[in-house]
């Protein structure tokens, strides 16, 4: 008898068990385990070393108008992120309406920050340049460089990849001269096969759009043999009611503030 009442215990265990896994929902969620590693100010230096080394990713999102007013409300649902990017700029005269906000409330509320120009083939790399360069004209040594977004609705169909070519490098040439920061390059695999496949492309550091459930993603051509730094894994992060992108940075958060060093 004891014996039978110890597998109807066990069973039990089991049916309950399965039932509370089939029931977690799919959507996008910063794994736990990185809340414990939120370093007091009241630790040393070398206890808060350890506890960012002891990680392997550190996560973040990437916000734009469509986010309305969702950093002000992070401060008190910061999950386990650690950097928020936001869009600046896009073409020659375009600045997000919520950018000046985000850009002062993400560093309020404790978060690396980052910007990003949504670059458009039909408009003059020179001036898409100073239009993003007025906008994060406050931008600091501890931010992630720049960052210029380049995706299929950059394309200018009427314009041949040589010329898309030339002026992005332009664009980016003038960023960098101009900030003395090595600019970063947001895009996804099919647009970075079809028009970034110049080595000259893969000298800056990429930020790759993937949807995947892999453990790491799959990158364009060019980078295939350098990596990549931040990877938009997701589209389905939500806080509160708001959908974000969710992002991964390839490193630890000490990993974090030499990327920003040395770009």
């Amino acid at each position: 008898m004891k014996q039978f009442y110890l597998i109807v215990a066990l069973m039990g265990l089991l049916n309950s068990s399965c039932q509370s896994n089939t029931s977690k929902k799919a959507t996008t969620k910063a794994p736990e385990e990185n809340k414990n590693t939120e370093v007091s100010k009241d630790k040393d230096d070398s206890t808060a070393n350890k506890e960012s080394d002891a990680v392997k990713y550190i996560y973040g999102i990437d916000i734009s108008k469509y986010q309305g007013d969702e950093v002000d409300l992070m401060s008190k649902n910061k999950d386990s992120l650690k950097f928020i990017i936001c869009k600046a700029t896009e073409g020659i005269t375009y600045t997000d309406p919520d950018f000046d906000n985000n850009w002062k409330v993400i560093s309020e509320n404790g978060y690396v920050k980052g910007a990003y120009h949504f670059y458009r083939c039909n408009d003059d790399a020179q001036s898409q340049a100073d239009n993003f360069l007025n906008a994060i004209a406050s931008i600091k040594s501890t931010d992630i460089p720049p960052i210029v977004d380049f995706e299929e609705g950059s394309i200018d169909a009427s314009q041949s990849t040589a010329d898309i070519q030339t002026n992005l490098l332009t664009f980016l040439s003038i960023i960098e001269k101009q900030t003395n920061r090595k600019p970063m390059i947001y895009t996804d695999i099919n647009t970075g096969n079809a028009y970034l496949d110049s080595s000259e492309f893969s000298n800056y550091p990429l930020w790759v759009a993937n949807y995947t459930d892999a453990v790491q993603p799959d990158l364009p051509k060019a980078w295939k043999d350098k990596g990549w730094d931040f990877w938009q894994q997701s589209d389905d992060y939500t806080i509160d009611v708001t959908t974000n992108d969710f992002d991964i940075f390839n490193g630890n958060l000490n990993d974090l503030r030499v990327f920003i060093k040395t770009h």
